[in-house]
């Protein structure tokens, strides 16, 4: 269906007295949460959804523990700024709904992170084979040596003098 379809047929449904309601929520709750992203640092924006308001309490979940962590910080002026609009919050409730992030996982690419491939120094590959010569068998000793062969094969080293 192509999307002028899409929005036709859906304007049909708005009219219809079975579905008028639905869609008076949906635009309510898209303002609202236009309305509450303006107030909130826009790094968190992305990361933010709001939840209904029920006897004065507004619920945002929110994707992880450092954005509910940020949000309970700046909660006193935000629930300030919300009043002063009109809104009849008078507390938040945070949820952390990290099955969101798997749903809608986010290219490394947009958060600042490079796919390129780091290289050990052979400082750092004679340290580490070092360390895991001094351990008792173990998991980690196994997992330090496999590191250490893995990058043995690194043929550029940026921080050796040799070439």
């Amino acid at each position: 269906m192509r999307p002028h379809k899409v929005d036709s047929y859906l304007d049909l449904l708005e009219k219809t007295p079975e579905y008028a309601s639905l869609f008076s929520s949906a635009r309510q709750l898209h303002e609202a949460q236009s309305t509450f992203l303006k107030f909130i640092p826009e790094q968190l924006t992305q990361y933010c959804r709001l939840g209904r308001i029920s006897d004065g309490k507004l619920t945002v979940l929110v994707e992880n523990g450092a954005v509910a962590s940020k949000l309970k910080q700046i909660s006193p002026s935000l629930l300030l700024k919300l009043q002063q609009r009109g809104w009849e919050v008078t507390s938040f409730q945070i949820l952390v709904q990290a099955h969101n992030s798997a749903k809608n996982p986010r290219p490394f690419k947009k958060q600042g992170h490079s796919n390129k491939k780091l290289k050990l120094s052979s400082t750092a590959k004679t340290c580490l084979a070092q360390l895991a010569a001094t351990m008792p068998d173990s998991e980690l000793k196994n997992t330090i040596q496999l590191f250490v062969n893995q990058h043995q094969n690194d043929s550029t080293d940026p921080n050796s003098s040799e070439q």
